[in-house]
């Protein structure tokens, strides 16, 4: 991402994704923070919690904002809540806290009890196996697809389309934390071979600078990571689809102020189903190499016989 000065004489960022110019005004990836005395008292409260706690880690910001309500009299409001996420947030980027010491509050579950009932429930979970066997289908792609869509919502429609070709949806709207970034850039790290993002959003400056945030930020951490950057395109909305498919488009909001004015916005909603699934599976199929998925296939066909008639010979055992 190139900067450039603007009239107020701001660094200005141009995105990589969307092509819109940005006021440069939070850091990316890994950077330098030298905190005030007040950050830094609290950033040593946070390292004194989490080294209290390190048998239990990862810990929540929520677990983190009621150890220190209760063991160093914190402000219990709202306010104080949003200054601990922005602390946490910077002082991960400094390499102050180990990104993996946070978690991000979701819905999971550990330790839950398994077994078998008996040995027929054992294989009757063998059968079930043996009649699911599938290669991975991105196996032999010489890159990995990734689709970012904004709205998690959509994430099941483009899933259907996307499957079959080995390809998964991400929704970019839970890109917020930094965590989350973290960890799209150690999954794109980890394949060890290039990235291309298809992404998938709205229209407007909060759209658009969303994504745009979230690929450098991104892009920056698998960099730290001595690995390549993901490719990232703009697969829709664009303003080419709103002439092609006449879509419905509405006034900038006038509380949203990203980046340069824009006369007309479009919600990636006012795109029907066919229009958005149909650019989709266009640019899936021309990203994917389908000979290789079609190999893929093909020995999945043949490997899950064998395994089905192994397992049925063994059963018989």
């Amino acid at each position: 991402m190139s900067e450039e000065p603007t009239k107020g004489g701001k660094p200005a960022a141009t995105g990589a994704v969307s092509g819109r110019a940005y006021v440069r005004t939070r850091p990316r990836g890994y950077a330098p923070w030298n905190p005030r005395p007040a950050k830094r008292e609290l950033v040593e409260q946070i390292q004194a919690i989490l080294d209290e706690y390190r048998e239990y880690l990862p810990m929540t910001a929520r677990q983190v904002y009621y150890r220190l309500v209760g063991a160093y009299d914190y402000p219990k409001d709202q306010a104080a809540y949003d200054r601990l996420i922005e602390t946490l947030t910077r002082a991960r980027r400094a390499r102050m806290i180990p990104m993996h010491h946070i978690r991000d509050d979701r819905a999971e579950a550990r330790g839950i009890p398994w077994g078998y009932e008996d040995p027929a429930a054992f294989w009757t979970s063998m059968r079930t196996s043996a009649e699911h066997y599938a290669r991975p289908l991105d196996q032999g792609q010489p890159r990995a697809v990734e689709v970012w869509c904004e709205a998690a919502g959509a994430l099941p429609m483009l899933a259907r389309v996307t499957e079959p070709y080995g390809v998964p949806v991400y929704s970019s709207g839970g890109f917020e934390s930094v965590g989350a970034k973290y960890e799209a850039a150690a999954r794109i790290a980890y394949r060890g071979r290039p990235t291309l993002v298809l992404s998938v959003g709205d229209l407007d400056p909060s759209g658009l600078s969303m994504v745009d945030a979230a690929a450098e930020d991104v892009a920056a951490f698998v960099a730290d990571m001595d690995a390549e950057p993901p490719t990232m395109t703009r697969l829709a909305v664009t303003p080419a689809q709103v002439e092609q498919f006449g879509l419905v488009t509405a006034p900038q909001k006038g509380t949203d102020r990203r980046g340069e004015h824009m006369s007309e916005t479009v919600q990636a909603e006012a795109m029907s189903p066919e229009q958005l699934t149909g650019v989709v599976r266009e640019a899936v199929a021309a990203a994917v190499d389908l000979q290789a998925l079609a190999e893929v296939q093909r020995r999945t066909v043949e490997e899950h016989r064998q395994i089905n008639d192994e397992v049925s010979r063994l059963r018989q055992w």
